[in-house]
């Protein structure tokens, strides 16, 4: 695996397979179906090649490695999932009780709202997109963006108190 020979990847599938796939499912249970916990799986694995040469033998075992690999995948996938159902679940909700203008004002907000997206600057408007259109986590954003984390988390705060001021001047006009 070390070497990254698509054998010692396989073995590797064949080995721990079964236990990354039973600790996700676990994880997502009521929140993915069977897909997304194959997908999960394999980004798990996916991961773990990317990521062999972070595996520390005196930390613990390869499983341990894998299973912890697993874990934050899972979760991360469940956070999204359950994203995705409360917004489906928001806008059905809306589609069904509104009106045409209802409909039409929530367009006109959402493009407004993309149209301050796009006129932001780098790296806030990458930072904007990676957290809230991508769902990355803070620390993949600071890794990606070589900014410490909690200078990721000042940057989004003062980003949302941004957005909140010119969206609120643009609906006093």
């Amino acid at each position: 695996m070390r070497h990254r020979l698509p054998s010692g990847l396989e073995s590797l599938m064949e080995k721990y397979g079964d236990v990354v796939y039973g600790l996700v499912r676990r994880v997502l249970a009521g929140a993915g179906r069977t897909e997304d916990v194959e997908e999960c799986v394999s980004d798990v694995f996916l991961a773990a090649w990317k990521r062999i040469d972070e595996y520390d033998m005196k930390k613990g075992t390869l499983r341990t490695w894998l299973l912890i690999l697993a874990k934050y995948a899972a979760l991360d996938a469940r956070r999204k999932l359950l994203r995705q159902q409360v917004m489906q679940s928001f806008d059905g909700h809306a589609a069904a009780g509104a009106s045409v203008e209802e409909k039409v004002l929530t367009k006109e907000a959402s493009a407004e709202l993309l149209a301050l997206v796009h006129a932001l600057p780098e790296p806030d408007k990458s930072l904007f997109y990676r957290r809230y259109f991508s769902y990355e986590s803070i620390e993949q954003i600071s890794q990606g963006l070589n900014l410490t984390v909690k200078a990721v988390e000042s940057r989004l705060y003062r980003l949302r108190k941004w957005f909140k001021a010119k969206l609120g001047e643009r609906r006093a006009e």
